[in-house]
């Protein structure tokens, strides 16, 4: 018998969502989904261009570590924004700025919007969640099996030079005598 606990796949009901006004009708949402990650968004004229999913333990509250891959899609988000954009360097918003002012946003609560399981959002996230955990069990997995066949490989070659100098051993005493 098979059997197999998927509860590590389920997320939560319900997500926190904050957005952030960024350029001529270019936003850029962010979604809190609780012990996940986050997603984040890049909206134009409320139609969605592009989602990240981030799997991450920051917290809104806490967001003293592991925080620079996180700032550096936000960084790729405001370049795309801005490529177009034919304004001075120190008008466009800063990534750590845009990061702040976003985590900041979910712990006051200000401007808080709850994604339900009704929202087409909500299932995107869940889909791309399952997909993620899947991908990296699946790159555990190959890593695994990588591994295994590295140190098989290893063992065979060992072998064959141990028996290799078992056999030169043999003739030399051999030929010693």
């Amino acid at each position: 018998m098979l059997v197999r606990n998927l509860d590590f796949l389920s997320i939560p009901k319900e997500f926190s969502k904050v957005e952030l006004d960024i350029y001529q009708g270019q936003s850029i949402a962010l979604v809190y989904i609780e012990n996940k990650g986050y997603s984040l968004v890049l909206k134009e004229n409320d139609a969605i261009n592009s989602v990240f999913l981030l799997k991450t333990e920051l917290t809104p509250d806490n967001i003293n570590s592991d925080k620079e891959d996180f700032i550096n899609v936000i960084k790729m988000l405001l370049d795309r924004i801005y490529s177009a954009a034919d304004i001075k360097e120190y008008e466009k918003m800063h990534q750590e700025h845009v990061f702040l002012q976003l985590m900041d946003m979910l712990t006051e609560g200000d401007k808080v919007e709850l994604i339900t399981e009704e929202s087409k959002i909500y299932t995107d996230i869940e889909k791309g969640f399952m997909k993620l955990e899947i991908d990296i069990m699946d790159n555990k997995i190959n890593s695994l099996n990588s591994a295994i066949g590295e140190i098989s490989g290893n063992l065979n070659n060992l072998g064959s030079e141990f028996e290799e100098n078992k056999i030169e051993n043999r003739l030399r005493k051999t030929f010693q005598q």
